[in-house]
């Protein structure tokens, strides 16, 4: 006689949490603080080979798969990657078109002949390590943990305000101060636009491949541009003003489709359930109005 396998028990995955969806965030802030050293030359950040692998692939690649196992170990990967539902506002595709577009105005602006091929080539694998890390983390994990606690509205805001002040770190790398003010705020819209990307896709891959090449470009560029040559200076000058107009569309685009997944929400708050009229009868024993005969 045969006795049939205890059946295997399903591991569930970790359920949403709000501080679990934080602690990457702050784990990788808490590392970044701690690495940094006053003496860091943050302005050089990507111009050689040697520091596009020391500064961008070898970190960034293991930030990249120690946050991937993290997903996995949490069972998360489907709630952090996918949304389950899409935005219907076509006219918002703008915003993630426009960034493209910028992106492809700078191409032509570098001097690819300034540096080595394979710069290049390290260049796009540590930009594509950026991408999926931070967003994974921000636009993926944060998420799941905000849209635990807050409206739609409320994490779309808190997750872009979070991205851009987790480049407060690098004022500690070396970066100074009013420039990365400036980064915080242009981080923090940029990361509406990776927003609208995902609502608009309904996953991470648009945003992780937007995000890659807009660093790409903006490293490359910032690596190979001639400071003494006014008219190249120019170019990028009008290129970044039309950036910050980009970007600010991109915030409308964002707050526009966020605030529209909560209108049920609002209405549900509005219209609450109304009492059914036996609530109101009147019992026997109650005195009552006495009734008026002509």
């Amino acid at each position: 006689m045969t006795t049939a396998a205890p059946a295997r028990r399903r591991r569930w995955p970790v359920p949403p949490s709000l501080l679990v969806g934080l602690a990457p965030m702050v784990v990788f802030a808490a590392i970044s603080a701690w690495r940094a050293r006053p003496s860091d030359d943050y302005p050089t950040l990507g111009q050689t080979v040697d520091s596009v692998v020391r500064s961008l692939v070898v970190p960034e690649g293991i930030a990249a798969v120690a946050l991937c196992l993290v997903v996995t170990a949490l069972g998360w990967w489907r709630i952090a990657t996918v949304d389950p539902t899409r935005t219907r506002l076509g006219w918002t595709w703008l915003a993630p078109a426009l960034i493209a577009v910028v992106c492809l105005v700078r191409l032509p602006l570098v001097e690819w002949s300034a540096l080595p091929g394979h710069y290049f080539l390290l260049l796009a694998v540590g930009v594509l390590f950026v991408g999926v890390f931070e967003e994974l983390m921000t636009r993926g994990v944060l998420l799941v943990g905000l849209r635990r606690r807050l409206p739609e509205f409320g994490v779309w805001m808190l997750s872009c305000v979070l991205f851009g002040l987790l480049h407060l770190l690098n004022a500690l790398a070396g970066a100074g101060l009013g420039a990365t003010l400036v980064q915080v705020v242009f981080a923090a819209s940029f990361g509406s636009t990776l927003y609208v990307a995902r609502r608009l896709t309904g996953n991470l891959l648009l945003p992780v491949l937007l995000h890659a090449f807009w660093d790409f470009g903006s490293i490359g560029l910032s690596a190979t541009t001639d400071v003494h040559d006014p008219s190249k200076l120019a170019l990028v000058g009008v290129v970044g003003l039309f950036s910050f107009a980009v970007l600010a569309f991109g915030i409308v685009a964002g707050g526009v489709i966020a605030w529209r997944d909560d209108r049920p929400r609002r209405l549900r708050r509005r219209w609450r359930t109304v009492p059914p009229m036996a609530a109101y009868a009147v019992l026997g024993d109650e005195p009552r109005l006495q009734s008026v005969t002509w």
